[in-house]
């Protein structure tokens, strides 16, 4: 009997997973902190509360679609409804090179601030700014750390020049970025002289897009061919009203009913495009349906400013092209409610 306990004992050791045997993956979240990286935030906490993943940075830009100061203090807020408010938060202030829509900018603070509730909350004076926070995480941990990138990668391309040896560290990159063989989502002030072949977080910043490409070593791409499978119907956001265990569940539908998102959910022009991505790296489980190596480089000017392109002079990127939508639902819920 005691032979066979122990051969037991060692046949389910041997199915651990690596991340199970060593603990959860080190994570940074680096993003511009819009609607749907909220709404990714509050699925990490929730992840992170699970022992899923050890979320220990949050970094936030302004060259997407958050203003300076509130996308920091909403990231705040996530982390402290969530009850983590101890990790750390830093902002990076960049000038985009193509500046989000400034009707859009208008509409995201207004979500997020109904929200949260943070509306007259201020996030104090900075300590430091977000390279040097992701810097710092990456120094001082043990292990590789895993960056999940849903926003212009103006932070990273900063933080992390090619040839630096803090690359080393990196496990992966997980970037929600680009539109490889699908037109762009450029809208509003954003179109005029540009032909919407571009995602916009390449877009607002294809500098930054090409260097961390370029620079990072296992990028995972999760673009516009994936994320226009999952969009955000009113139907989702009554389940998820009607499963809210937890506060980031709580978050996420409080963010999805605010007055701006009920008038846009009905015209299908919003996607879970973040939380996408955030699925692919922690909690695929079939969500993700084809991916493949594929040489991308960013175009730099131009009326395709932005754009991903195919070609063989590009970087190797693992790309996914496919998502189950179904699968995503159930996941993203799961997730949100810490099952």
């Amino acid at each position: 009997m005691r032979t066979l306990l122990l051969a037991l004992v060692a046949g389910l050791l041997s199915l651990a997973t690596p991340a199970s045997a060593g603990g959860p993956p080190p994570v940074i979240y680096d993003s511009d902190l819009d609607i749907d990286d909220a709404a990714t935030l509050a699925y990490l906490c929730a992840e992170h509360h699970r022992g899923r993943i050890d979320l220990r940075a949050v970094t936030v830009t302004t060259s997407g679609f958050g203003y300076p100061g509130r996308v920091r203090q909403h990231a705040i807020s996530v982390l402290r409804q969530c009850g983590l408010p101890n990790v750390p938060v830093a902002e990076g202030v960049h000038e985009a090179v193509h500046p989000a829509p400034a009707e859009a900018r208008v509409d995201v603070e207004d979500v997020l601030s109904g929200a949260l509730g943070d509306r007259d909350e201020n996030p104090g004076p900075a300590t430091g700014t977000a390279a040097d926070l992701i810097r710092r995480t990456l120094a001082s941990s043990s292990r590789k750390v895993t960056i999940l990138a849903t926003g212009p990668l103006s932070n990273l391309a900063t933080a992390l020049p090619e040839g630096d040896r803090l690359t080393r560290r990196i496990a992966a990159v997980h970037a929600m970025n680009g539109a490889v063989h699908v037109p762009g989502n450029l809208f509003g002030s954003a179109l005029p002289g540009f032909d919407n072949t571009q995602e916009l977080n390449a877009w607002m910043d294809p500098a930054a897009t090409a260097a961390v490409l370029r620079a990072l070593p296992g990028v995972h791409l999760t673009p516009l061919d994936t994320t226009n499978h999952v969009p955000i119907t009113q139907d989702y956001v009554d389940r998820l009203g009607a499963d809210l265990t937890t506060p980031s569940a709580r978050i996420v539908h409080a963010i999805m009913t605010q007055p701006v998102m009920r008038n846009g959910i009905p015209l299908g022009i919003y996607f879970w495009w973040d939380a996408v991505a955030a699925l692919r790296a922690f909690r695929d489980e079939g969500v993700i349906t084809e991916e493949r190596d594929t040489r991308i480089t960013v175009v730099q000017d131009g009326p395709q400013s932005g754009r991903t392109v195919v070609s063989q002079r590009g970087n190797k990127i693992r790309v996914a092209y496919g998502a189950d939508r179904e699968k995503f639902e159930q996941e993203y819920l799961d997730g949100l409610n810490g099952r």
